[in-house]
């Protein structure tokens, strides 16, 4: 049988952080022009990462509307307050709005900026003032997000000397703060580290100015968050089934590329191909999905049985909706630890999975103490109804996760099909591919 071939769009994370970098080189119009393709078709969070990084820099005030797109919200704080002469306003929906910006300001702050919380304190809209006039070692805490250490890495570079970040609280997603570190390498700006149990301190040498500034395009790659959901989707169709996910590569950059391994534990395996990633069934694990599970486990009995699957998804927060409906389909109970940074997203993912995998008689729990962070994946009683409707809370990953349910489910619905636009625009055409409506 031949592959179906899915068409994956760029890496918003890479790309996000590309156009960071390439605007701090002044080269964003050049490379606009050069790349119109990726920029065109690239996501609604992109989109908006692009308008906001055109407006000149100029003496008068500017505003800056985000949606709920975190990470360019984020990046482009870091960025005004390092670039912009003129006071910048950056606001967002109620989404964005919810969730803490004030790590990354209290850094931005200590370094010299001058910004004002317009509404509530430690939230967006903010007000930034007065930008940074010359580089300051700082601290700053990634224990809600990574994205507030990638914004300062990407900015860095705009400044002389030696440049010291040191990160604390940061047991989550590394593999994020890696890839904007591989990235400044990638163009030619020498980075070092040095890491204990509590801290990571991280020194930018290099300088934009003095950096390679055509090798931007060279690090993007499709993105393996977007790959996740077809992986679940494997499980309902035909046992020998292939799908090619286009562009993608075994990638040093994206931590997310651990999918490949990960998808083990949901009986896909993951080859290279000429074009990207070809993705099969392992008959040994998927041969058999039951439509229905008999025999009720205890969560406390699913921790203590030493063939309970367990796994930490810290690094990897954006794969846990694929994965955690993946194994609902399958049937399979697994521990689950490092993911309480999900309540923290677009919306709280842990409330969303909870909500909705309760159609299909299983359960997400907590265990033990917060600081544990560990969770039972209860499926002991999964079965499929013939109907259901996915509360996506206008999450992109939420309806995108659930979406692997089609084949089980014959009428399945959403209750925001286009949230989908965030990150992946072309996701439901892409879908019909695997000859799903």
């Amino acid at each position: 049988m031949l592959a179906k071939q899915i068409d994956l769009p760029v890496s918003k994370s890479l790309l996000n952080r590309a156009l960071i970098a390439i605007a701090c080189q002044g080269n964003l119009s050049q490379w606009l022009e050069e790349n119109a393709k990726i920029a065109n078709n690239g996501c609604r969070d992109t989109r908006l990462l692009i308008d906001a990084l055109k407006v000149k820099n100029t003496d008068t005030d500017s505003e800056h509307y985000f949606q709920d797109a975190g990470t360019p919200s984020r990046l482009f704080t870091a960025f005004a307050a390092a670039n912009f002469t003129g006071p910048c306003k950056i606001i967002g929906n109620n989404s964005l709005n919810s969730r803490s910006i004030e790590p990354l300001v209290s850094a931005l702050t200590a370094m010299g900026a001058e910004i004002q919380y317009c509404d509530q304190i430690g939230f967006t809209p903010i007000l930034i003032r007065k930008g940074i006039k010359a580089w300051a070692d700082v601290r700053i805490s990634a224990a809600l997000s990574s994205q507030y250490a990638s914004a300062l890495l990407l900015i860095a570079p705009l400044f002389n000397g030696t440049k010291k970040i040191t990160i604390v609280d940061g047991t989550h997603s590394q593999a994020y703060i890696d890839m904007t570190v591989d990235l400044l390498n990638g163009i030619g700006i020498e980075t070092s580290t040095m890491s204990s149990d509590t801290e990571r301190c991280i020194t930018v040498h290099g300088e934009y100015r003095n950096s390679n500034h055509s090798n931007h395009s060279n690090l993007l790659e499709s993105d393996w968050s977007s790959a996740a959901f077809f992986y679940p989707l494997l499980l309902g169709m035909p046992s020998d089934t292939r799908i090619e996910l286009m562009g993608l590569r075994m990638s040093n950059f994206q931590g997310d590329a651990e999918l490949h391994k990960l998808g083990t534990y949901l009986g896909i395996n993951s080859q290279k191909s000429e074009n990207g990633i070809l993705i099969s069934r392992n008959p040994q694990v998927t041969e058999s999905i039951a439509s229905a599970l008999t025999m009720y486990i205890s969560n406390g009995d699913l921790l203590q049985r030493e063939d309970t699957l367990r796994i930490n998804l810290k690094n990897n927060p954006d794969l846990v909706p694929a994965m955690v409906v993946g194994w609902c389909i399958l049937g399979k109970s697994v521990i689950i630890d490092g993911i309480h940074n999900l309540r923290y997203k677009e919306c709280d993912r842990i409330a969303a999975l909870q909500d909705n995998i309760k159609a299909l008689g299983c359960t997400l729990s907590q265990v033990g103490l917060d600081i544990e962070d560990q969770w039972v994946l209860n499926c002991s009683v999964r079965f499929f109804p013939t109907e259901c409707q996915i509360n996506t809370q206008s999450d992109h990953r939420i309806a995108m996760a659930f979406s692997a349910l089609k084949p089980w489910i014959p009428e399945l619905s959403y209750t925001d099909a286009e949230c989908v636009e965030k990150s992946f625009p072309q996701f439901w055409e892409q879908l019909k591919k695997c000859t799903f409506e």
